[in-house]
Parts: C-alpha cells; sequence; structure tokens
C-alpha cells in the first residue's frame, strides 16, 4: 500500500521524527505554555487551575477517533490539523496584548487542545498505516525521542523566547506558528502518500450538521455543564481517596468499565450494528479481537508498579536529603536521557529479535528497579550522587518498557480502525495510574517507604503473570501486515 521514498526528506527517519516533534509541540503549549501565560497575565489561582480543563481533548480523544478512520486519509487530517494549528498560533499572538485576553484565550488553548489531540491521532494512525510490523518497532524510540525534544524545546527556549525581555508572547506564539507552519511544509510536500481516501470531507460536514449529531453534543455539554455543577455536592459525599480524583481521571475510570461491560455483550453488539455504522464498528472491531479480556487488563495493569513508584518517588528523594534542583537535573536531564536512550534500544531489540523475545528482559528491567529505591530507602543515608545514578537506572529501565509496551499497543489496533483503537488504548493506559495516584499517598503513611517500594514491585506482578497469555507477542494483530508469525 505504502510508496517507496522518493527521496531522504521522505525516509521514515525524517518523517518519523518531524511528526512526533510536530505532536508533542502543540500539547507542551498548551500544557506548559498555558500556565506561564496566565501567571504572567496575572491571572488568579483559581483560574490558572482552570488551564488545567485545557488537557481535557487529550482524554476524550477516543471519542472522535473513529472519525479519522472512515474520512479522507490520516495524512490529509495530520496536515489539515497542522494548517489550523498554525491558524490559532497566530490569532493567539494577535490577542495577547488586548484588554480581556483571559477569556480570548481560553478559547483559543481550548480550541488549540482540539486540534491537537486531533493532530494526535492521525499522527499514530498515519504511523501504523505507513511501517509494517517490522518498521513500528525499529522506530519506536525515534517518536519518543523526537516527542520529548518538542516538549524541551516548548518547555525551554519558546517559553523563555516569550519573556518581555525578549520577543513577549505576541513574538512567542508568532515565532510558534513559523515554526508549524516549518512543520507542515515540510508534511505537505514529503509525507508519503500510504491510504487510499475514504469518505470525502463533505460526508462528514453533513454528518457534523444534522440533528442527530447535533443532538448528541446537546446532551454532552449538558452533562459536562451538569457535571460541573454537581462535583462539590458529589466530592462531599465521596470517600476522601475519591473525592480528589479530578475529570480525566473519571474520564477514563468510566472508559475501563464501558469497555469491560461491551467486552461482555460483543455478540449481542455485532448483532444490532449496520455495516455503515462506522463509529460503533470502531469500538466493537476493538472488542471483538481474540482474548480481548486479556488486553484489557494488562494495559490497565503494565504500568500499576511503575505509577506507584512515580507518585512517591520525588517525596522520598526530598526525605533523602535531596534538594528540587538536584532532582531537576537528576530526572529532567539525566533520567529523561536515559529513557531516550532506553526506548531507542528497546525499539532495535524487538525488530532484530522479536517482541516474544524482548518482551521478558525489558519488562524484568522496568520492574525490577523499583527494588532500588525500596534498598535506597533502607538505608541510612544515601549521597545525593547515588540517588541520581538510581534515578538514571530506573529511567532506563522505564524506557525499555515503554519500548515493549507501545509495540504491543500498536499490535492491539485492527487493520480498520488504526487510529480510533490507538485512542482507546491511549486513554486506557492512565487508569492504572489514577488508582496509584488515590492509593500511593495512603499506602506510604501506613506503612513507609521502604515497604511501600517493595509493595510497588509485587504491584507489577499481575501484570507480568499476563504475558504468557497474551495475543499479538508472538505473532501480529490479524489481518496486519506481516501477520504471520515473527521471521526475527
Amino acid at each position: 500500500m505504502s510508496e517507496a521514498p522518493k527521496s531522504r526528506a521522505s525516509h521514515p527517519f525524517a518523517w518519523v521524527s518531524t511528526t512526533y516533534f510536530a505532536e508533542g509541540y502543540p500539547y507542551s503549549i498548551v500544557n506548559f505554555v498555558a500556565d506561564v501565560f496566565y501567571k504572567e497575565r496575572g491571572a488568579s489561582l483559581e483560574v490558572i487551575g482552570l488551564t488545567s480543563l485545557f488537557h481535557l481533548p487529550w482524554n476524550l480523544k477516543f471519542l472522535w477517533g473513529p472519525v479519522l478512520d472512515a474520512f479522507l486519509t490520516k495524512r490529509a487530517w495530520l496536515v489539515w490539523m497542522e494548517l489550523a494549528i498554525a491558524i490559532v498560533l497566530v490569532g493567539l499572538a494577535f490577542v495577547s496584548s488586548l484588554d480581556g485576553v483571559l477569556g480570548y484565550a481560553a478559547v483559543a488553548f481550548m480550541v488549540l487542545g482540539v486540534l491537537s489531540a486531533t493532530h494526535d491521532i492521525a499522527i499514530d494512525g498515519y504511523y501504523l498505516e505507513a511501517l509494517d510490523e517490522a518498521g513500528q518497532s525499529r522506530f519506536v524510540g525515534f517518536r519518543a525521542a523526537a516527542y520529548r525534544a518538542a516538549m524541551v524545546f516548548v518547555s525551554g527556549p519558546i517559553i523563555l523566547l516569550s519573556s518581555e525581555r525578549y520577543l513577549g508572547f505576541a513574538g512567542g506564539f508568532a515565532l510558534a506558528a513559523v515554526i508549524m507552519g516549518a512543520l507542515l511544509a515540510y508534511h505537505f510536500a514529503f509525507l508519503p502518500r500510504v491510504e487510499r481516501p475514504k469518505r470525502p470531507a463533505r460526508a462528514l460536514l453533513s454528518g457534523l450538521l444534522s440533528l442527530r449529531f447535533l443532538f448528541i453534543a446537546a446532551v454532552v455539554a449538558l452533562l459536562v455543564l451538569a457535571a460541573r455543577a454537581i462535583r462539590p455536592r458529589l466530592q462531599a459525599a465521596l470517600p476522601p481517596a475519591l473525592a480528589g480524583l479530578g475529570v480525566a481521571e473519571w474520564i477514563a475510570i468510566g472508559l475501563a468499565i464501558a469497555l469491560v461491560l461491551g467486552a461482555l455483550a460483543v455478540p449481542a453488539l455485532r448483532r444490532r450494528i449496520d455495516a455503515s455504522e462506522f463509529y460503533a464498528r470502531a469500538f466493537v472491531d476493538f472488542l471483538d479481537q481474540p482474548q480481548v479480556g486479556r488486553i484489557l487488563a494488562f494495559v490497565v495493569l503494565f504500568r500499576t508498579g511503575e505509577s506507584f513508584l512515580m507518585k512517591m518517588r520525588y517525596p522520598f528523594l526530598v526525605s533523602m536529603g535531596m534538594t528540587q534542583e538536584q532532582y531537576g537535573v537528576a530526572y529532567g536531564i539525566v533520567g529523561v536521557g536515559a529513557t531516550i536512550v532506553a526506548v531507542l534500544l528497546g525499539g532495535w531489540a524487538i525488530s532484530k529479535f522479536g517482541l516474544a523475545r524482548a518482551i521478558w528482559p525489558c519488562v524484568l528491567a522496568q520492574n525490577l528497579l523499583n527494588l532500588l529505591f525500596w534498598g535506597a530507602a533502607s538505608m541510612e543515608s544515601v549521597g545525593v550522587y547515588l540517588l541520581s545514578a538510581i534515578i538514571a537506572v530506573e529511567a532506563f529501565g522505564a524506557g525499555l518498557g515503554t519500548a515493549v509496551f507501545m509495540v504491543f499497543l500498536m499490535r492491539c489496533c485492527r487493520p480498520d480502525f488504526k487510529a480510533a483503537h490507538m485512542a482507546i488504548v491511549t486513554a486506557l493506559m492512565s487508569v492504572s495510574f489514577t488508582f496509584a495516584g488515590v492509593a500511593s499517598g495512603f499506602i506510604t503513611e501506613w506503612i513507609g517507604y521502604g515497604p511501600f517500594f517493595l509493595f510497588s514491585f509485587f504491584a507489577t506482578v499481575p501484570g507480568m503473570a499476563l504475558i504468557p497469555f497474551l495475543p499479538h507477542v508472538k505473532t501480529a494483530a490479524p489481518g496486519s501486515r506481516g501477520a504471520a508469525s515473527e521471521s526475527h
């Protein structure tokens, strides 16, 4: 289906790096620059806290993922979203100095979030369309490295240049728009065409203007408003551990419950849906794959131990004498570098030896290294350099785990709904992090840091116990290119 690259500019190394830089770029603007912008424009702490709502499109993107599989091509969606993102950034540059800018900016950042989340779906779907199984494994590390590079670029140079000492926010947003425009120009010119077009854009526009869609949109909007209105009462009625959950966490939990119930009802759902109902078919097709219960359980459980560790890592290190600045260097520079190297290495190992042979070394490296924190907590005193080394080694193990996990997730995406299924599994990933966040503080207060880190390792055991029984490890997902058994 894919065409041969016409130049080095169309080589997967080039476009994987630029597309995933472009994926992390607007995400970082919405999640990093927005906080700084509101703070510098004198917003109250309550208003700054509400900027977390700008992240909601990423939690909800699974809802419109099927649309990208049914209309146009992933490449077309990617290019159109980048054009729209550049236009919104230009708009932010124009309004950044106006009176009442906070209201205009809120609308712009929310629109930017929706566009960026849709852009993410398109890029993930394009990656799965353009590369075969071996290529997806080989370049998974470059995806992670490019995405991280975008986050560092935005949180560093873009925010710095947006200060009044240099360009100000108007100049900073204009510069951000120019960079997105350059990415758009490259992708428009060199991104290989790997799909046959699906339904045309006019069919999508007709569907969006239909009474059925407008009614559903109105109901969803009313539910959101109602949820916000009753949230204080609901928080007061819930146990303390659950009262702290935000909207994103409840969305993740709701998705997990819906998928479990849907998996139980797949035969009935399959009989009821029509072949033309692309939206319902996207979810039913995901749930209809073999051993879907094991897939759902593994996706939720895989990062449980790591999620527990992440929540208590910083408080523990501070209690051991590490300062905020030292932690920033150890994790933000050394740790991130180790993670990127590990993901690159993990992707290479999977492409060379196959997922079945690479999964256990990588998963054990991720999970066993939790015990380093248990060992450190058992010592009376630990120097900063040793703590920094522990952070780096644990980050390296986490990177190896990320490589095998992302390859497994890609194999769970069925051929006709690659974008939708990737949006579903990436949304589902956050469930374990949600429960770890709720429970970690209470468990640590109860048993202390040392036993808690030992517990975080044992929390990895259920996920590892599922590995021998998982589909898509020795073979690719049914119907995908390279679906025969691995030749490595």
